[in-house]
């Protein structure tokens, strides 16, 4: 069946999409109803030419020259693609369908799923007054920790595409569809070995299993379904198959030992050493924690992870020093959230509460991968052009979450709330302090990149990133000034990482 045909077919189809958290579930579950096929837009030949992130090139990573079309095991594997249509079971078919929605869109899916599922604030040791750290088998997938997971899965799908795409067009392995193959989705004109399925499946479950140990067994699975379901849809065979997954496996060994050495392990500040920066931070009145009992601050060192982008030039970006709370501009910011607290509009509650993102969320940054993604499906991307969105848009979220942890770390300035108990708030008064907003930073950034991804949209980008921004202060959590500046962060972030996709070789 050809695109166009596919094209034709599914454009009719009116779709809902539902993401259901199954509370008791071992496992967390998407449920999604009917949703069409992209039909990509482009195939992007020079795709394999592209700058890639953690490799130096493409070149990096050997794929092995496939065997001839015309050798009997190539000929065996084709008459058993064929044969296995004819036999497709219903469990078959449903597996078919679910990853040809798209194998980056569903990776993603399943990282905020977990995000979600692992995102619950470490307990509290009444008897050490200790907050109860959180081990590598069930880590507190927060912020930053959120950030990092998504940033890393998007950069090892793309690498290992990326890689995926120059053997294609090194070696011209015909795609099935011109052998006569009748497949069951649409199928990308591309030339099937390596098979980007595999290198998707194989790199996304490696990364994922590095974060969430608990989950391999379920997580191998589905690595194993999407790798399999290219062969039951027709579009690869099974060499095909392997040659993605050993090009990604070797893809996401440069990834992981990235992640070893990008200091988040420290991030936790088990001595607590952050107090000694508290200690000489010069702002007049310091944050406090409001939690009862006191606990310490949300992952204190969370700004010393390495960035993606140039580290120096983040944290030289030009942010005005916070006003003291002594001053008529503190003291005008501090009226201007008790006014709303005092007379909260029922739309003022909702956007407060929309843009939370706490306790068994997929994190602010995996909800702007929600928005994301149905920019791609109307874009209609292809795996690589949709793993490059990813990318793209995760490493600027992940630096700006790093930024703006890194300044609250340094200010100290208190929440609203510490200042004037009688400010009543909309949410959860997050554990650490509040200059600048990192809602207000990731969100910009974000927006910053979408927009420039998707020009047309930018108007509704720039608008929801705007009441991102505003829904702390809506909330009584957040100052304007706190705002303002995580804002003007966030673009410099966003900007940077304009720049980088301005030179990338994606056309």
């Amino acid at each position: 069946m050809t695109i166009s045909t596919m094209k034709t077919l599914f454009s009719t189809i009116i779709f809902s999409v539902l993401l259901l958290w199954v509370v008791g579930c071992k496992e967390p579950i998407i449920d999604e109803g009917i949703l069409p096929f992209i039909v990509p837009a482009t195939v992007d030949a020079d795709g394999g030419s592209w700058r890639t992130i953690v490799l130096k090139s493409s070149t990096d990573i050997s794929v092995p020259q496939p065997t001839a079309t015309t050798s009997d095991a190539y000929r065996k594997e084709l008459t058993d693609i064929k044969n296995g249509l004819l036999a497709a079971t219903p469990e078959q078919n449903t597996a078919v369908d679910y990853w040809a929605a798209g194998g980056v869109l569903r990776w993603n899916q399943i990282a905020r799923q977990l995000v979600a599922k692992y995102n619950i604030t470490p307990g509290y040791d009444y008897a050490t007054g200790q907050t109860t750290p959180a081990d590598a088998a069930n880590p507190y997938a927060g912020p930053p920790y959120a950030a990092r997971v998504y940033a890393l899965l998007s950069v090892a799908q793309y690498d290992a595409l990326v890689v995926a795409w120059r053997a294609k067009y090194q070696y011209n392995r015909p795609s099935l569809e011109r052998q006569g193959v009748i497949s069951r989705v649409p199928v990308l004109d591309v030339p099937s070995y390596p098979s980007e399925g595999a290198a998707i499946a194989e790199a996304s479950c490696q990364v994922l299993v590095s974060f969430f140990p608990n989950e391999i067994n379920w997580l191998r699975a589905k690595a194993m379904e999407h790798k399999q379901s290219r062969v039951w849809a027709g579009t690869n065979v099974p060499s095909d198959v392997k040659a993605g997954e050993d090009l990604a496996m070797a893809v996401v060994e440069k990834v992981i030992n990235r992640a070893k050495n990008d200091r988040f392990s420290v991030a936790h500040d088990p001595n607590n050493s952050w107090q000694a920066t508290f200690n000489s931070a010069a702002y007049d009145q310091k944050w406090k924690s409001l939690e009862n009992p006191m606990r310490a601050p949300i992952l204190p060192l969370a700004g010393k992870v390495k960035t993606w982008y140039d580290s120096t030039t983040i944290f030289r970006a030009s942010l005005a020093v916070p006003p003291a709370t002594t001053s008529p501009e503190f003291q005008k910011a501090l009226s201007e959230v008790r006014d709303i607290a005092n007379a909260r509009t029922r739309e003022q509650w909702r956007i407060a509460n929309y843009w939370d993102n706490g306790n068994n969320t997929y994190s602010l940054s995996g909800l702007w991968n929600f928005l994301a993604e149905g920019f791609i499906r109307e874009d209609g991307q292809n795996e690589l052009r949709t793993a490059r969105t990813y990318a793209l848009l995760n490493r600027a979220m992940h630096d700006g979450t790093t930024a703006s942890w890194r300044t609250m770390y340094t200010y100290f300035v208190p929440r609203p709330s510490q200042v004037d108990p009688a400010v009543k708030t909309a949410t959860t008064i997050p554990n650490m302090p509040g200059y600048v907003s990192d809602r207000a930073t990731v969100s910009t950034a974000a927006a910053t990149v979408l927009a420039y991804i998707f020009p047309t949209e930018a108007t509704s980008l720039y608008a929801q990133a705007a009441e991102s921004t505003l829904s702390g202060m809506y909330g009584g959590t957040q100052f304007r000034f706190d705002n303002d500046e995580g804002a003007k962060l966030g673009t410099f972030i966003g900007q940077m990482a304009v720049s980088n996709a301005k030179v990338d070789g994606a056309k």
